[in-house]
């Protein structure tokens, strides 16, 4: 089926939202005055970088409301909409009610990073999208600076991004693939392509019909499923770029990824054999089949595979996913 065929489909039917650091954990300190005011259990740190404009990356770190030592805790990194004031983007996060609720429900530490933009958007040099310049290695920085002082398993991270957000979490995710167990993508303009390695990582994507990005979006599905990835992809209709219509079907997915993986916490993680974590939920094995082109799901059985096209079908993992990405189909 060509693109514009393809396009359509999407028009059918999207945020309610190792490196290891030589700085001593003790210097994660109370938050300082920011252009927002945070809640409590909200701290702040700095990581030295070589940008120019991120010398002292400033990052904010959220606990779980019942956090207790005793057991390993999973953390969500938060990247939201490239914007002036990155500070203020980054401690909005902190705000997010939604999301704050699921992370203390499902006991998840909040990371987010106060990136500033620097340079042409598709400078690989300068800008913070590409975390092989500066982002990535401080991001890791980071996460080991938090691993240092809490029990937080730094190797099984979720990420949520949205439009530069999103940029900037599914490279690091494509790049670092052993420190991801899941993404989600929403209203990213362009793509990397993914490698084999990216198959490890469970994804998300999702984009409005309405948005210039909805073709590239296509095409980052096919390029996951080529590397052997079982994306979950989602188009809304009338959505334009940076819609928040996707905020519940991104909370239900990576809700769904931390608890299939719990089990897995705190476990050594190699980038030769992380796919034993999620061998037995990967594709076919999935237990609902989810068509494209009527966006409804199904049981995953090989009837109802046979029942939609190749290019149109998307495996769900979950009930509560498969609920937030659309409607049942008529059994």
């Amino acid at each position: 089926m060509h693109l514009g065929t393809r396009t359509i489909l999407f028009t059918s039917l999207w945020w309610v939202m190792t490196t290891v650091s030589r700085l001593d954990a003790e210097e994660i300190k109370p938050p300082e005055s920011t252009s927002a005011s945070l809640p409590e259990r909200v701290e702040t740190f700095t990581i030295h970088t070589e940008s120019p404009t991120n010398q002292e990356l400033r990052f904010f770190l959220r606990t779980p409301k019942k956090y207790a030592p005793g057991k390993v805790y999973r953390l969500l990194f938060l990247s939201g909409m490239t914007g002036e004031d990155r500070l203020g983007c980054a401690a909005a996060s902190m705000h997010n009610g939604a999301w704050l609720r699921l992370a203390d429900e499902q006991d998840w530490f909040i990371l987010t990073g106060a990136f500033t933009q620097n340079g042409g958007v598709r400078d690989r040099n300068l800008m913070f999208f590409y975390p092989e310049t500066f982002s990535g290695k401080a991001t890791l920085e980071a996460l080991n600076k938090v691993a240092q002082k809490y029990p937080v398993d730094s190797q099984r991270i979720l990420m949520q991004g949205l439009s530069g957000g999103a940029q900037f979490v599914h490279r690091f995710a494509i790049w670092a693939p052993d420190r991801v167990t899941a993404v989600s993508v929403n209203s990213c303009s362009w793509f990397d392509p993914p490698n084999p390695l990216t198959k490890q990582v469970a994804w998300l994507i999702t984009v409005g019909d309405a948005d210039p990005a909805a073709s590239q979006t296509l095409e980052m599905i096919d390029q996951l499923k080529a590397v052997g990835a079982s994306p979950v992809c989602r188009s809304y209709l009338g959505a334009g770029h940076g819609d928040n219509t996707f905020a519940g079907l991104s909370m239900a997915f990576l809700k769904c990824h931390d608890e299939l993986t719990r089990k897995d916490l705190g476990k050594p993680r190699t980038p030769e054999t992380p796919m034993s974590e999620r061998l037995s939920m990967l594709g076919e094995k999935m237990p609902f089949v989810g068509d494209m082109q009527s966006w409804e799901y199904m049981p995953n059985t090989p009837e109802n595979r046979a029942l939609v096209s190749e290019e149109a079908k998307i495996f769900l993992p979950s009930e509560d996913v498969a609920t937030m990405w659309g409607g049942r189909a008529t059994e």
